[in-house]
């Protein structure tokens, strides 16, 4: 019996993830071998702990879990693909990034470390409901910098992990993994041109103090917040403006942000 899309599902810390449209995973062993003197055999050693990559991607269909599941470094869980389930443990979320446009729905997509067991369930779990969809108004999607608000026609965000397991000897599996400082945000957008304005690049370059609070907000059509992404510390790499006869003044703008991890 094949096996197809609608049998399969992830399952995080308890929740079933709804909306997955593509999941993937990869590992990779690192071994090394020795050939014995007078042929006597093949020392074969398996020389590095593995790690199993896994990716995936979904639309925006309201309040986000995974990006809850962020800066938790034990995560658990299983992947189900019609009677069979893989159990897996130690999972870290590397990297996060969400995008969206005015043609279509924000994606979501998670780049995922494994560094414990990767293995065939015994059991399979039936996973708790995650957030329910949410009907997202025509402006959905504002950016906030430094208390001015405007609407976006679209924009990226992502932030990167770096993440270091800790292995003991004779042993192929993660005991610990921690996420090291910085965390590194980045983020672009670009905006109708109607509260924001220039940022003073040459002062920015004079002055020590470059932070700026900047969050990207996603609302539903009701106007209740359901996600917000927070860049701490940013500052700006890059702004430009521009027009076109008998339209409005557009904005692009790009943020780089870094944070300690505590």
């Amino acid at each position: 019996m094949f096996v197809g899309s609608e049998d399969a599902k992830v399952i995080i810390e308890g929740i079933a993830i709804t909306g997955i449209t593509d999941i993937s995973f990869n590992s990779n062993i690192q071994e090394s071998s020795v050939v014995l003197l007078a042929e006597r055999g093949i020392n074969r050693k398996v020389n590095n702990g593995h790690t199993v990559e896994c990716k995936i991607s979904k639309p925006y269909l309201g309040q986000d879990r995974l990006q809850e599941f962020t800066g938790i470094n034990n995560l658990s869980g299983q992947f189900i693909y019609g009677t069979n389930a893989l159990d897996f443990n130690q999972g870290i979320i590397s990297s996060y990034s969400i995008s969206a446009d005015t043609q279509s729905s924000p994606k979501i997509s998670v780049s995922m470390k494994i560094f414990g067991d990767f293995k065939p369930a015994t059991t399979i779990q039936a996973g708790a409901s995650d957030y329910g969809f949410q009907n997202l108004g025509p402006e959905s999607t504002f950016i906030n910098v430094e208390n001015r608000t405007s609407i976006l026609t679209n924009f990226s965000y992502k932030v990167d992990f770096k993440v270091k397991p800790t292995y003991e000897i004779s042993s192929i599996k993660s005991t610990t993994s921690k996420i090291l400082s910085p965390i590194e945000y980045s983020a672009s957008a670009n905006m109708l041109m109607d509260e924001q304005e220039f940022v003073d690049i040459t002062g920015l370059m004079e002055s020590e103090d470059f932070d700026r609070n900047v969050t990207f907000n996603i609302q539903d059509e009701n106007s209740i917040p359901l996600n917000t992404y927070n860049i701490p510390n940013a500052s700006i790499k890059s702004q430009s403006a521009s027009v076109a006869a008998g339209d409005l003044v557009k904005m692009s703008v790009t943020y780089k942000g870094l944070e300690i991890n505590v």
